[in-house]
């Protein structure tokens, strides 16, 4: 046979004989040995080396490395071979010892990974869209950064190529945090291989029977395209050539000197049976021989020449040398171990069969619990020890008492009151914070951390994701916090460390109302000038929660405005200082949310009589849908006069069940005394009263039941008659007259005992027993039903069927059966706030379950910063003492009557924040400002006149507004800009101080923004001018201005006295928002600590973090910008006191030096290395610094 024809060289015989073959999927052979590795469906990898023709691979080793299916396998050049299954992934030695292994856990599978061609490191990929770059020398965690959830194809050369499953491909570059370079569609179907070679990047798609090529360098569109003979699945660029495997089963090679025109030598066709297919493809690095493997396990070696050669230097695996031969196990284990070679892993030896236990087993009647471990005692008492009849004596240290040796109480304390112990399931076993994970490289523990982890929940405990989420705090702040580990979905949660953060269950549920967001959104939009607006809130949060992408997100600025209200003072909806409510908070989301639909509906009745005057007196959007019409009449059954009154309310109040405001069955008390609580409780008429005590017991109600009352609901009550002229007992009665068009509330009632004394007794003493606050002190099944009245499940949908103003409530069965005539309206369950009583962590707190928008049949619940799907039993259940339901809405199926006036609001005021706030700024503030204030501005502007000059009428303090050009520019995307801030502190941080001294932080201090510029980055003239240096007016008390830091004096912040011109937080949050949504480059120092106090997601590709680029991965401290400046400028900032536009400005000099490195291809490591070194020369303080 002539050098150069194909043909097939041998086969893997042995794994087809087994009498189960597990199909092969990843394929990989090394550099420096003549070795093969395949790992198959079933997690075991197993190594071959090569005989001669004709004669079956030899197995080498074999080892059961995965709990599932093998999808990648790498030979590390180093030494040893990285694995990667849905489970984990891991680097084993070549005899198969583990030496490092990152696990996950199956609702955060490993969906991809690739080796770089260049260097020791791995990038890995999950299916929730969290990618890690794993430095496999080191054995940690380099970087973490967020991708797409759907990633099917992956490289990594200079830069990182990821396909996804929806045919896009998107390039991110290493050198900037892995942020997006490009990103663009190349073809229908998912990418199912990647190959670089020089420039260029090699793309298959599923569904294409051709191959893309793009270059590097620019990958707007592909250069050429290569016609294939069928549809590839897998590509490898060689020396020469581009390998291409097909779906039908065969492998042939296109020439890179005829730009892969031309058919090269390299060919495969293994002979596969009638229900087999190729599972896996691989090129020796010799390129001497192919690699292919088909689902019936069988490893396929094509060769060209009679005696191939694997690797470059064709030497044998060291196993396998004479002095072994001798000791080789039995082939049906795993040939070629030896028993007495040390560097084996006994593990690597399959265990027999045994039908009795081992004698490692220990069962746990043989483990006894010995307490807490003895502590050390001190070097020092030891040394002064005297033994006499084999006991030790030593004089008593100063400070102790005899007999005894302190313990450290700090670690189990810090765990106890942060509940540390109690989210070893939510966190999988991680860290909770970002550094501790980076110092201890998480992937090398988490196995046995995620073993550990208790997956079990008490019977009758509150389970651990309904409790109340704490967040903890290290010495890096709030920032160190990872959120990501309570939140896989796409929708991202609300923080609840901050001040009335109650109401972050009903923010979610009006999120996931598509026209309340709509609404909200066009109204944040417009021109509304009022600072304290809740719509414009709620429409800025709204759009936070649409961008953020899952990441965590706080409501401050909500929140802040809320308590600044009248109305939510008058409703008593707001927490005290020290964050005490006044009524239980299932009371107070409900008072919330009328609080939030009736100031909605004044500014959605404006928008429309704003878009037509004819429905100006109309009900509004949000009566139509959320509200109802309800027509009270009240009459004297003396004198037959009737009064008649129509209101519009947004939420049918529900009754208790009769044994929770005691009954006739309630036990004790007889039917006297539950008439009495009836009466006393005011909440149902006499007549029903009446009946009670007539037949001494009560019906069982459903659910239904208690709707129809609250839909037509009777009372007597005294009153003056007009008839009479004199007071009379009436008979009053209110019905809801038709029904809503979009959203049905109801309202759960507390029990009676349910009050706001026991929710603060029960806060300050937790110990306190109360049957509705504690499950174990209840006793009995009456116990848990008066903790929870609420014996029943919620049915997911029912009608209400409306005929001659008659409203009815009815079940699909028995609307069925009755076929009543009239309209009939189908409501479905979509949201539940619901009160958890939790009295290990705080009497009480709320949560929502929201139906999720893209699939009906699955359920979100929102433990403020927690987000994970739950079943649709969990929540409609209501047989729990420790869950009070507190708010249900239903939507209407039918929704069509709103789409025409949501439509007509959506044209003409659309979510689209005009560029007019930066080219022509003002502000509401601007007529309070004075006159020694106009005459500052007119200063500065003949200043920068006189400096640059530029002189503009529009100067606001520092900033230059945009001109129109540059408008058009940042609409199109292609602005670019440098932002600093500056923050002042409103609230101190609490701490807690215990006797040994230690502390702990409860909550940090509270920040608010007090300066915002941004400086022009985009080249020419008014490159490095500001366009934005907005003061923001605060109204509350500022603890500390901290005006070193933030360069804010007394009075700068108070409208009537400021030197500066103020600005609403409203108004500087609208501009940095419309940067955003025009995808404008952020350039700053400290981006992430920026961005959260100014409550706005940016996502990262937007971000140019000098702190972040010039962090050095083997340094763990981060530069000042201050010591960057003078490092590359040789000048100073910051001489004084903090300015942002200074530091803005000062930013974008220290960024045009990192872009300047990377152009010119300079060691970014050796820039590094000698700014650290001077650093450390100089202690990190600059020349005027020195004493």
């Amino acid at each position: 046979m002539e050098e150069g024809e194909w043909f097939e060289y041998t086969q893997s015989w042995d794994a087809a004989a087994e009498d189960m073959a597990w199909p092969v999927l990843a394929l990989a052979a090394r550099k420096d040995s003549e070795l093969i590795y395949a790992g198959d469906s079933s997690g075991r990898l197993t190594t071959y080396t090569l005989d001669a023709a004709g004669e079956p691979l030899a197995r080498h080793t074999s080892v059961q490395c995965a709990q599932s299916a093998i999808r990648h396998v790498a030979a590390l050049e180093a030494g040893g071979v990285f694995v990667q299954s849905g489970d984990a992934v891991q680097v084993l030695h070549d005899s198969g010892r583990q030496r490092q292994k990152w696990a996950t856990t199956p609702n955060d599978a490993f969906v991809g990974a690739c080796t770089r061609a260049q260097g020791y490191e791995a990038f890995v990929c999950t299916s929730t869209g969290s990618g890690t770059l794993l430095d496999l020398q080191a054995g940690r965690v380099a970087q973490r950064k967020g991708v797409d959830a759907s990633v099917s194809a992956m490289s990594f050369g200079d830069m990182l190529f990821l396909g996804t499953a929806a045919g896009e491909l998107a390039m991110r570059d290493p050198r900037a945090s892995f942020s997006l370079s490009y990103g663009i569609a190349v073809g229908t179907g998912a990418v199912s291989s990647i190959a670089l070679y020089g420039n260029d990047v090699f793309v298959a798609c599923q569904e294409m029977s051709t191959v893309s090529i793009y270059d590097q360098r620019n990958m707007s569109k592909p250069v050429r395209s290569i016609a294939c003979d069928g549809r590839p699945v897998q590509l490898h660029a060689g020396k020469s050539d581009l390998w291409i495997s097909y779906t039908e089963g065969f492998v042939d090679t296109r020439t890179f000197a005829s730009q892969c025109n031309d058919v090269g030598m390299g060919y495969a066709e293994p002979a596969l049976s009638e229900y087999a297919f190729v599972s896996a493809f691989a090129v020796t690095p010799s390129e001497q021989a192919l690699l292919v493997a088909d689902t019936e396990g069988v490893v396929h070696i094509w060769a060209d020449r009679e005696q191939p050669q694997l690797s470059a230097t064709g030497q044998k695996p060291e196993l396998l040398a004479g002095r072994y031969a001798s000791q080789l196990v039995d082939s049906n284990w795993h040939s070629g171990i030896s028993l007495d070679d040390e560097s084996v892993s006994l593990a690597s030896i399959k265990m027999p069969a045994v039908d009795t236990p081992l004698l490692s087993r220990m069962d746990a009647d043989l483990l006894d619990d010995v307490g807490r471990p003895a502590c050390f005692v001190d070097a020092g008492v030891l040394s002064s020890l005297k033994m006499l009849d084999n006991v030790g004596y030593a004089p008593k240290p100063h400070g102790m008492r005899r007999n005894q040796l302190p313990f450290s109480t700090r670690g189990w304390r810090k765990a106890w009151r942060s509940g540390q112990h109690d989210d070893g399931e939510l966190t999988r076993g991680r860290s909770k914070f970002l550094s501790q994970q980076r110092r201890s490289a998480h992937g090398r523990s988490s196995a046995s951390a995620l073993s550990s982890a208790s997956t079990s929940t008490a019977e009758g405990s509150v389970p651990k994701h309904l409790r109340q989420m704490r967040i903890e705090y290290s010495r890096f702040g709030v920032e160190d916090f990872d959120f990501s580990l309570y939140n896989s979905t796409q929708w991202s949660g609300l923080e609840g460390n901050v001040r009335n953060s109650y109401a972050n269950a009903l923010l979610q549920l009006l999120f996931f109302c598509p026209e309340f967001r709509q609404l909200a959104l066009s109204h944040c939009a417009s021109s509304c000038a009022d600072a304290t607006c809740l719509s414009c809130q709620l429409g800025l949060l709204f759009r936070l929660l649409q961008s953020a992408q899952g990441h965590s997100c706080h409501a401050t600025l909500l929140l802040h405005v809320l308590a600044q209200r009248p109305e939510a003072t008058a409703l008593a909806v707001l927490e005290d200082t020290h964050g005490h409510a006044t009524a239980a908070y299932a009371v107070l989301v409900q008072r919330l949310m009328r609080l939030v639909l009736e100031q909605a509906n004044v500014d959605c009745r404006r928008m429309v009589s704003d878009v037509n005057q004819e429905q100006a007196t109309e009900a509004s959007i949000v009566e139509r849908a959320f509200g109802f019409p309800q027509l009270a009449t009240t009459t004297c059954p003396s004198c037959n006069a009737a009064h008649y009154r129509e209101s519009h309310v947004f939420s049918l109040d529900l009754d208790l069940p009769q044994s929770a405001t005691g009954g006739a069955v309630s036990t004790g008390g007889g039917v006297g005394s539950g008439l009495a609580a009836v009466l006393a409780g005011g909440s149902a008429s006499v007549r029903r009263a009446e009946s009670m005590a007539r037949t001494g017991r009560s019906q069982k109600l459903g659910f239904l039941d208690f709707v129809n009352r609250a839909v037509v609901r009777t009372d007597t009550q005294r009153a003056w008659c007009t008839g009479c002229k004199k007071f009379q007992l009436l008979n009053s009665e209110k019905r809801m007259a038709s029904v809503p068009e979009a959203y049905l509330t109801l309202n759960f009632p507390l029990p009676p005992s349910e009050s706001a004394s026991a929710v603060a007794v029960a806060a300050s003493d937790p110990g306190t027993s109360s049957p509705l606050l504690d499950g174990s002190s209840s006793s009995g099944a009456s116990s848990k039903s008066a903790a929870n009245p609420w014996q029943m499940a919620l049915p997911t949908e029912f009608n209400l069927h409306v005929a001659e103003a008659q409203v009815q409530a009815l079940s699909t069965d028995e609307l069925s059966e009755q076929q009543p005539e009239g309209k009939v309206s189908r409501f479905e369950l979509v949201a539940v706030i619901s009160s958890i009583r939790d009295t290990r962590r705080g009497p009480e707190h709320l949560v929502a379950h929201i139906r999720d928008p893209d699939d009906a049949q699955s359920w979100l619940l929102f433990n403020d910063f927690l987000v994970q799907r739950v079943q649709v039993d969990s929540v409609t259940a209501l047989y729990d003492w420790w869950r009070l339901p507190s708010v249900a809405v239903y939507a209407n199926s039918d929704r069509t009557s709103l789409q025409g006036i949501l439509k007509m609001v959506a044209q003409r005021f659309p979510y689209r924040i005009s560029t007019r706030i930066l080219t022509a700024p003002r502000s509401s503030l601007d007529p309070l400002q004075t006159a020694a204030l106009q005459q500052r501005q007119q200063r500065i502007r003949k200043g920068m006149a006189a400096r640059r000059g530029l002189y503009s009428a529009r100067t606001r303090n520092e900033a230059v507004p945009l001109f129109k050009a540059e408008a058009e520019l940042l609409e199109r995307g292609e602005f670019v800009c440098a932002l600093d801030a500056e923050f002042v502190v409103l609230e101190d941080a609490q701490m807690e101080v215990f006797s040994d001294g230690t502390r702990h932080v409860l909550r940090p201090a509270v920040h608010a923004l007090a300066r915002l510029s941004a400086v022009r980055a985009n080249g020419g003239e008014m490159h490095g001018v500001p366009f934005i240096d907005d003061y923001v007016e605060i109204a509350r008390p500022v603890y500390d201005l901290a005006t070193i830091y933030s360069g804010i004096h007394a009075g700068d912040l108070n409208v009537g006295i400021s030197r500066h011109a103020l600005s609403t937080m409203k108004e500087v949050y609208k501009k940095l928002r419309l940067l955003v949504d025009c995808k404008c480059v952020f350039i700053g120092h400290g981006l992430k600590h920026d961005f959260r106090v100014c409550n706005i997601f940016v996502p990262q590709e937007l971000q140019r973090d000098t702190m972040l680029l010039f962090q050095s991965p083997s340094h763990i401290r981060p530069i000042s910008l201050r010591f960057l400046y003078w490092y590359f400028k040789r000048k100073s900032i910051q001489m004084r006191e903090h300015s942002s536009v200074e530091d803005a400005q000062a930013t974008l000099s220290v960024y045009e030096c990192y872009s300047s490195i990377m152009e010119n291809d300079q060691s970014l490591e050796s820039v590094l290395d000698d700014i650290y070194a001077v650093g450390s020369k100089m202690s990190w303080k600059l020349p005027e610094q020195k004493v």
